[in-house]
């Protein structure tokens, strides 16, 4: 009991009636005695109380005359230890939290405890209820009232808060009632893996991902000292989802060290590893990586760039002219688009971009393209300059032809004077074009058409339209070859014709094997004077690599197109005196890029040539070549060619589907003039084709149709005249098999 509560207690009983307290100590001592029980015949008002010896819970006394005399011996009163009234954390870590009081004593503030005991009780749990009774750890402790005490809680999260109470008990383990509360959070670890994002004049900026355990913020300092003194510049983010920060207020040109610190809810800081770079010197940087990509077909030009790393950026201001640039921007000065400068360049975007296309420029033709970053100030940075010229290769020379010297030692090329551009667009000026447009043309010689070795023999003037090649070996096939160059872009070149020693012309496709052969007889349709169009023709051969889905393995466009417009032209259906051979491709034994998992799709024997027409697709089967991985056949059409994988049946056979068309209106307009009847005929047996009035009499045979050995064709005419409109009944007979249906003629 407090010193207090005895003096009370002493009042108490001086006051009391009846009963006398004298103001007598015995020893010095002080006793109190909280319930008297007095013997033969009660107290006496004359004498005098003694207080003696010890505190007593009951005091027993005999009267005697003379005053009330307690007897040695009594019970002892039990003083609770005074309460721990503040707690703090003097130091703190990720895991740890150091917690320090100050001491009470073994009777409220007074009293050492000799041989006591520290109670501390602690959880992450808000709503965790405390009791002295209850501890995380106990142990014993010797200590004097006002003395400072700490204890270190360990294997704590990081970014939590700790509730602790901390109970003094004495020797009996009697602790006191209650504790100061303590409410402290660990700290944050530290941010992970920070790298700096921006390193301006004026300002750094610092990315890093979240640490483990979360944060309630982060800080960032810098100072230019290593912390050593000096100014320290700070940053901090407005909760701990953020992470990046910057520190602006920097210095140009100068070194700094940033610390980069978690936070928890108190603010306490975790710190990670100093971290050091240079910030810029100070102005507007240029662009980065300056980079140009030509679409000469387009006549368009994709500038594109990195922008720098500056105070204030407002944006890129490009200029572009066909003359070299000789103007400089003036800082402060804004240069609306379309401004025209001195020197006639022309400001054609001032956009915070890093992508610009230019659409003016024209072949052969320098562009001069200069680009200055620039700040919100209009304070602009050096130029960063380039320059490009669009061209084309000429196209390719038209009307070919060849003819043999009488001994057959050489062979006079011969081809139609060039005008005009890859795409047809015409020289500046045709007859003397200038060396950007054509400068000569260079002949080829090779001793196979597939996979050809080309063996450069000789160049021709651009006044030249003939060139006469040697023939080492004569009366062997040799191949020749005559590419048109310009001076720029000396190394491309348009897809030339070919033609050998015996007078045929080859298109060949760029994977160097698949082609088309025009026969000689026929060659002389590329000539001005063996066509309808009056015009020299160039036949190419192109990749169609966006076919290739599904059943698709190959496609191949063989495209006529007439000089010097190049603009495509249909040739007239010639029975079947073109060959085309298309080359597939295999890998690890499959047929690619068809359908690895079925084996019906990787057996040659079920691929199959198709006459694509637009949306329409006519199966024209042709002969597979597995070990040269070709597919070939005869045919009178020039378009797009397609292998693809089918089921092929292994004897003749026909459907309605090889039909071309079911109704013929023979009148000579080019439209629908024959049906053209298609089948499979892999063992190329012998084929008839019969046609015949509704009352089964005979009207006429059938010829051979545009795909050789593949094919028939009726032109709806019978004896020379074209008969009767009405429905007709076609027969085709092939291996003892015979195939019937109808097709109407119209008039």
């Amino acid at each position: 009991m407090p010193r207090s509560i005895w003096l009370l207690s002493l009042l108490a009983l001086s006051t009391a009636p009846g009963l006398r307290a004298e103001p007598r100590l015995s020893g010095g001592a002080v006793a109190v005695a909280r319930n008297s029980v007095a013997r033969g015949g009660g107290l006496s008002a004359g004498g005098g109380l003694i207080l003696d010896s010890s505190i007593a819970e009951n005091a027993v006394s005999t009267a005697s005359g003379a005053g009330f005399v307690t007897s040695p011996g009594l019970m002892s009163i039990i003083a609770q230890p005074g309460s721990v009234t503040g707690i703090a954390a003097v130091s703190k870590d990720t895991g740890t939290l150091t917690l320090s009081w100050v001491a009470p004593g073994l009777d409220g503030f007074e009293g050492d405890v000799a041989s006591g005991f520290w109670r501390i009780d602690s959880s992450s749990d808000p709503l965790h209820v405390f009791d002295p009774t209850v501890f995380t750890t106990e142990f014993a402790t010797a200590v004097t009232p006002g003395a400072t005490q700490s204890y270190t809680l360990t294997g704590l999260l990081a970014n939590t808060t700790y509730y602790s109470r901390v109970y003094l008990a004495d020797a009996r383990k009697v602790a006191s009632e209650t504790s100061a509360p303590s409410a402290e959070s660990s700290l944050a670890r530290v941010p992970a893996a920070p790298v700096f994002s921006g390193v301006f004049a004026t300002s750094v900026t610092i990315s890093w991902t979240l640490p483990a355990g979360g944060a309630e913020g982060f800080r960032l300092d810098a100072s230019s000292t290593s912390f050593l003194g000096g100014v320290i510049v700070s940053s901090r983010t407005p909760s701990g989802a953020v992470v990046t920060l910057t520190v602006a207020g920097l210095q140009p040109a100068t070194t700094y060290f940033f610390n980069l610190g978690s936070l928890n809810w108190q603010s306490d800081l975790d710190f990670s590893t100093v971290m050091t770079t240079r910030t810029i010197p100070g102005g507007v940087t240029p662009i980065l990586d300056l980079a140009l990509t030509a679409d000469n077909g387009a006549r368009r030009v994709t500038l594109t760039w990195s922008n720098p790393a500056f105070d204030d950026p407002a944006g890129v201001t490009i200029l572009v002219s066909t003359n070299p640039i000789s103007s400089a921007l003036v800082d402060g000065v804004p240069y609306p688009l379309g401004t025209t400068l001195a020197d006639g360049a022309v400001v054609k975007s001032s956009a915070a971009a890093s992508v610009y296309i230019e659409t003016s420029l024209t072949l052969d033709v320098t562009g001069y393209f200069s680009l200055y970053s620039r700040n919100t100030s209009n304070v602009y940075s050096v130029a960063v300059s380039t320059s490009l010229v669009l061209d084309l290769p000429p196209m390719a020379p038209a009307g070919l032809s060849g003819a043999l010297s009488s001994g057959g030692t050489s062979f006079l090329l011969n081809w139609a004077a060039i005008a005009s551009n890859l795409d047809g667009s015409g020289f500046s000026q045709p007859s003397s074009p200038s060396a950007w447009e054509l400068n000569r043309y260079d002949v080829y010689r090779a001793t196979g058409i597939a996979s050809a070795n080309w063996v450069w023999i000789g160049s021709a003037p651009v006044s030249a339209g003939h060139f006469s090649a040697d023939v080492p070996v004569p009366g062997g096939v040799f191949y020749y070859r005559v590419v048109s160059r310009d001076a720029f872009l000396s190394d491309l070149a348009d897809s030339a014709m070919a033609i050998d020693t015996s007078g045929n012309l080859w298109a060949v496709h760029p994977d160097r094997i698949t082609r088309l052969e025009i026969p000689a007889s026929m060659a002389g349709i590329v000539l001005a004077g063996g066509n309808s169009y009056g015009r020299p023709l160039l036949v190419r051969a192109s990749d169609r690599p966006q076919d290739l889905a599904g059943r698709v393995v190959k496609s191949a466009l063989f495209s006529p197109v007439v000089a010097p417009a190049n603009s495509p032209v249909l040739l007239p259906t010639a029975g079947a005196g073109y060959a085309v051979t298309l080359h597939y491709e295999t890998a690890g034994g499959l047929i690619v890029p068809g359908s690895a998992g079925a084996a019906a799709a990787n057996d040659p024997g079920n691929l199959s040539a198709y006459y694509v027409d637009g949306p329409n697709a006519a199966q024209i089967f042709g002969r597979v070549d597995a070990a040269a991985q070709e597919v070939s056949v005869q045919s009178g059409l020039i378009g797009n060619y397609q292998v693809r994988t089918v089921l092929r049946n292994q004897a003749f056979n026909f459907d309605v589907s090889g039909v071309s068309n079911r109704a013929l209106t023979p009148n000579g307009d080019g439209l629908n003039d024959t049906v053209v009847f298609t089948f499979d005929n892999p063992k190329d047996s012998g084929v008839s084709g019969r046609v015949y009035d509704v009352r089964g009499r005979f009207v006429s045979g059938m010829a051979p149709g545009p795909v050789a050995g593949a094919s028939l064709m009726w032109d709806g005419k019978a004896g020379g005249g074209v008969v009767p409109r009405g429905v007709y009944i076609y027969q085709i007979q092939a291996e003892g098999r015979t195939f019937n249906g109808t097709v109407m003629v119209i008039r």
